[in-house]
């Protein structure tokens, strides 16, 4: 069954050389922006294109074997930090000029540093994990890795809560680890394994058995992903909570909160369903996917409506956090009284946040 793209032909999703067509992934993951105001609509469109184009010529640099693509793009990106100008023979000439007018604030360097530090260090991130024979070694890298991409790159939307920037870096770890999640058929594919080595090892499972799928034949297989999903993932899931409490979002934020919250849930769900096996899910997962853009827009939309504010409710918001209800309510209230009561002056971490499960011990040998 053929999808109507409607985002994806705005961002370029098929564009470029690729691990993946991402077209249904951008559709799955951003289809909410179609229904904001034009004007933020927009806002956000621009954005995402940003983001696709740099992840395509990554991933087009993996394919190629060289790293041309992505250089040329980040040397253009430099002169135009530097400069506040665009060469007009530059290939990505129309993408950096967007970039100046929206950053640059008529060719001034540094008017909106903070997003233009989160793009640099999301530049500097894709060509560092976008190699063949990438490793990773531990668990703290692995939580690295998460943050440099994701939590870059939702630092650069527009809109961001600076007020809530912990908790919103903390909520684009999470979608990065959903997406590897999702990703694991499809990587696996391409020679990619973003399994830390000591989580493997601990587990008994090698990497070679990931790629090739050898692993579901393994009980350590079914180990390592019950504690990577029932007990690592909460971890990573407790720090966005006070983004997800927040009362003072941006419309789009709210909306992509929620719509992010649904896109967890039928992850996790789908792949459970499946027994961790990951060909199995990359079947069904975008089978679902693909029925529900198949559905007429209005009746779509005011299903995922009824749907969000079914999952955003309290209850759903405890099983999400790992919190009971009475420590949810607590810290809800706290947090309305008090928004920086309940955060660590250190690293402004909220202070329920827990250490992750290797610094705790699980994985000690």
């Amino acid at each position: 069954m053929s999808t109507i793209s409607r985002i994806s032909h705005l961002v370029g999703s098929s564009q470029y050389r690729a691990f993946a067509d991402d077209a249904l992934k951008d559709e799955d993951s951003a289809a909410w922006v179609m229904d904001l105001d034009p004007s933020d609509r927009d806002r956000w469109i621009q954005c995402i294109k940003w983001l696709r184009l740099a992840d395509r010529l990554a991933e087009n640099d993996v394919l190629e074997g060289h790293g041309s693509e992505l250089q040329h793009f980040q040397s253009g990106w430099q002169i135009l930090k530097v400069t506040g100008q665009v060469s007009s023979r530059n290939p990505y000439y129309g993408v950096l000029v967007s970039m100046r007018d929206c950053w640059f604030n008529n060719f001034s360097p540094g008017a909106d540093y903070l997003a233009i530090a989160a793009w640099e260090r999301y530049l500097n991130a894709l060509a560092t994990y976008h190699q063949q024979n990438l490793g990773i070694e531990t668990l703290a890298e692995y939580e690295v890795m998460l943050e440099n991409i994701a939590g870059q790159f939702f630092q650069v939307f527009p809109f961001f809560p600076h007020q809530y920037r912990q908790a919103a870096i903390a909520l684009g770890v999470v979608d990065q680890f959903y997406n590897n999640l999702r990703d694991l058929h499809e990587d696996a594919q391409q020679g990619v394994c973003y399994f830390p080595a000591e989580v493997l090892k601990k587990f008994g499972i090698e990497r070679k058995e990931i790629l090739q799928a050898s692993c579901l034949s393994k009980p350590g297989y079914y180990e390592m992903m019950r504690f990577w999903l029932n007990e690592y993932l909460p971890t990573l899931r407790r720090r966005t909570c006070r983004l997800l409490l927040a009362q003072d979002l941006h419309p789009s934020w709210e909306i992509m909160r929620d719509w992010s919250l649904r896109r967890y849930s039928r992850i996790e769900r789908i792949f459970r369903q499946c027994n961790f096996n990951y060909i199995q899910f990359a079947q069904r997962y975008w089978q679902e996917v693909r029925c529900e853009l198949a559905a007429p827009s209005l009746a779509a939309s005011q299903a995922h409506l009824a749907e969000l504010n079914h999952l955003y409710q309290h209850a759903k918001l405890s099983v999400f956090l790992g919190f009971s209800p009475a420590t949810l309510r607590a810290i809800r209230m706290l947090t309305a009284a008090c928004p920086k009561l309940l955060e660590d002056p250190q690293n402004h971490k909220p202070c329920w946040v827990e250490e992750s499960p290797l610094k705790e011990g699980i994985l000690a040998s």
